[in-house]
């Protein structure tokens, strides 16, 4: 963080009394667990916060203190003059939320996307970042904040999220040694685990065995896919919630380069998840249905028909994986 960035942040901070804290739709735990992070540390310098959010809170990440923080656009109800917007690369990612964002208002645009459009200013925009966890750690080091039990349980659950539990390729020294410190100020890492990937309901496992036996292997087995219908969601009593993490069965498959998990989540309304080994930029096979993320890692949601959404996407993936160019999109 350059002294910059540092000094940017820190009239942001104390030219304020009140924050909004803004993440995308669809909230992981680096998203939830920053946004709550910087809401403990805030607090504490007796600033009034509001966490914000298009999407529920899932119900796996209610375990972090100062869940109950987290309110829907609608819960909130009115516009706010200066606001952090965390782990997103453009405003328009916090969906229905930016509205809260008042025109004319100070907006902090914290995030590690490489896709990030540049948008608000103070920024802290880094693509080397672990986890945009990462990065708010560093603003509140670089403030002088103490780590408090609360803001490094927090910090360490969206660290130990964008990292898969410190197995996935962006798993860094800086990550590791950040994780060290956060658990010598309180961070539990067996609680955050368990929470994260040890306990699943009885919901969730009866998706996981309809989507298990969907796959599909494509591209001579370098792609794994799995497919979740609304009608598969009825049947197992699940909700998309519930399938969280599924996609990782579909890149677990040996020989796969890719894995994929298309849910039809609504009628009409189809959500992708991509999981990469690394070989293959899912991101920018997103990017063609309107989504994002990272090279290893991104999401789309787009509206129409599962069966040719699932056709188009597979394509794209198929050509992606083979060193082709991306097929027409329309």
């Amino acid at each position: 963080m350059t002294q910059v960035a540092h000094d940017e942040f820190r009239e942001f901070i104390d030219s304020h009394r009140e924050f909004l804290i803004l993440s995308h739709v669809d909230p992981d735990g680096d998203a939830i667990g920053s946004s709550l992070g910087l809401a403990w540390a805030l607090k504490g310098l007796q600033k009034e916060v509001v966490v914000g959010n298009e999407s529920p809170l899932p119900d796996g990440l209610r375990f972090l203190p100062g869940s109950e923080w987290v309110k829907l656009p609608a819960e909130i109800g009115r516009v706010f003059d200066a606001v952090f917007v965390l782990d997103c690369s453009s405003l328009d990612r916090a969906g229905e939320a930016a509205r809260l964002v008042a025109p004319g208002a100070a907006v902090a645009n914290v995030d590690h996307h490489a896709a990030n459009d540049g948008f608000g200013a103070p920024r802290l925009v880094n693509v080397e970042a672990s986890a945009t966890a990462e990065l708010i750690y560093e603003i509140l080091d670089a403030y002088g904040t103490p780590l408090e039990p609360e803001v490094a349980a927090c910090l360490y659950v969206g660290l130990a999220s964008d990292t898969g539990a410190f197995r996935y390729q962006n798993t860094t020294p800086r990550a590791l040694r950040l994780a060290a410190r956060l658990v010598e100020h309180g961070a539990q890492p067996s609680t955050a685990a368990d929470a994260l990937y040890g306990r699943k309901s009885e919901a969730s496992l009866r998706i996981l065995g309809l989507a298990l036996a969907s796959l599909e292997k494509r591209a001579g087995g370098r792609v794994g896919a799995l497919t979740i219908s609304h009608e598969m969601f009825q049947r197992a009593g699940a909700t998309p919630e519930d399938a969280d993490g599924i996609v990782q069965f579909a890149k677990s498959l040996d020989g796969a380069r890719v894995g994929i998990l298309i849910q039809e989540v609504a009628p009409g309304e189809v959500r992708m998840s991509f999981r990469s080994d690394g070989t293959v930029d899912v991101n920018e096979v997103a990017g063609r249905f309107g989504g994002g993320g990272h090279k290893n890692a991104a999401g789309a949601r787009v509206r129409g028909d599962l069966a040719r959404v699932r056709g188009d996407v597979l394509e794209a993936l198929d050509r992606a994986v083979n060193g082709g160019p991306p097929p027409p999109r329309g």
